[in-house]
């Protein structure tokens, strides 16, 4: 499916779990030490939709006992991260609204509520969530990626910031701020979960949606896992973490919901489901198939058949409405702005 130039190491994964402390690893969240490996990550030959002269190693996947984080590492430093962002291939972040069965939940959420009349998406991209939101309210962006923030602008949209960084300096707080499939993205999501809620006025909604570590595909199949081998995602999240991050940030809960990115009809989930299992049983002979077909069929065999095949049709994401309560939000999480993420903005992925 992508255009990828090099040999991908043996991805056979360690055990699924190992007890005990991960060596010298600690929460980046939360700063625990009572962390555990889950296993390896397979290593990338493309970032952002564009293929990779060498390629990136994968490292391991970590989870804390403690907050129920997950994240990769080692990672990439912010100087790397910033550069294959730039190279990355604006079509890789394309999507329909029909498609994006977030949108859709988050849409509902937003419209529901009467008093809402500012909205800000971080990570907007090209503002095609705004855009299908609808005009009837004052719609603003962060956006890292040049032309497609020049794109949201014309479908009406402020950009009024361009790092995450800029979050601690919007006034006034917006009623609603949303970043869809971005805090997989951050080094530290608790920290940029800070900065959203100091970019909310007091009584308004922060709604985010990602992937969910706590389903039973991604436990099945552990760091080899198909959202987790993407090269930009680096942070991993689940009900528990949101519950452990809500309290300390004094933040409640008001909507999780877990759903299907592709919802797929029986037949096909099946389908996509025993590719998964196989691969994580028999890595090198499903690689040696998935390159007899690719043969059979006229075309290069390339690194991605070493790859996790996705199972986009597994429940594997969740959408959460964090409400923010009334009082200084400054004040409430307990963070300066030089505490904020300074990652990149990853475009959607």
């Amino acid at each position: 499916m992508r255009n990828q130039a090099a040999e991908i190491r043996d991805a056979r994964p360690a055990p699924a779990k190992r007890t005990g402390n991960a060596g010298s690893q600690s929460c980046p969240g939360c700063n625990s030490g009572d962390v555990s490996r889950v296993g390896a990550i397979p290593d990338a030959f493309e970032f952002a939709g564009t293929a990779l002269d060498s390629p990136l190693p994968g490292g391991s996947l970590y989870r804390c006992k403690v907050c129920g984080l997950h994240w990769r590492h080692p990672q990439p430093d912010k100087c790397e991260l910033d550069a294959l962002y730039r190279k990355g291939s604006a079509s890789s972040w394309q999507y329909h609204p029909v498609k994006r069965r977030d949108w859709q939940i988050a849409s509902a959420i937003i419209r529901k509520h009467g008093d809402v009349a500012t909205v800000l998406d971080v990570g907007c991209f090209d503002g095609r969530f705004l855009d299908h939101l609808g005009g009837g309210y004052r719609r603003s962006g962060i956006e890292v990626h040049p032309l497609a923030a020049e794109h949201a602008a014309a479908k009406g949209i402020e950009i009024v910031g361009r790092d995450f960084s800029d979050l601690d300096t919007l006034h006034p707080p917006f009623d609603v701020v949303v970043a869809m499939d971005v805090i997989e993205h951050v080094g530290n999501p608790r920290t940029f979960l800070a900065s959203l809620a100091r970019a909310t006025r007091p009584g308004g909604l922060i709604i985010l949606s990602t992937g969910n570590t706590a389903t039973t595909p991604w436990r099945l199949m552990g760091g080899m896992y198909w959202y987790c081998s993407i090269a930009e995602h680096i942070s991993f999240i689940n009900p528990r973490w949101c519950e452990h991050a809500a309290a300390e940030l004094r933040l409640s809960i008001e909507d999780l919901v877990m759903f299907s990115h592709e919802p797929a009809k029986a037949t096909e989930a099946f389908i996509q489901a025993a590719a998964n299992l196989f691969y994580r049983c028999l890595p090198n002979l499903a690689y040696t198939l998935r390159r007899f077909h690719a043969l059979s069929q006229g075309k290069a065999c390339r690194p991605a058949c070493r790859t996790p095949p996705h199972w986009r049709s597994a429940r594997d994401h969740l959408l959460v409405a964090f409400r923010v309560p009334a009082g200084d939000p400054r004040e409430r999480v307990g963070q300066s702005a030089a505490e904020s993420p300074h990652r990149a903005i990853g475009p959607i992925s």
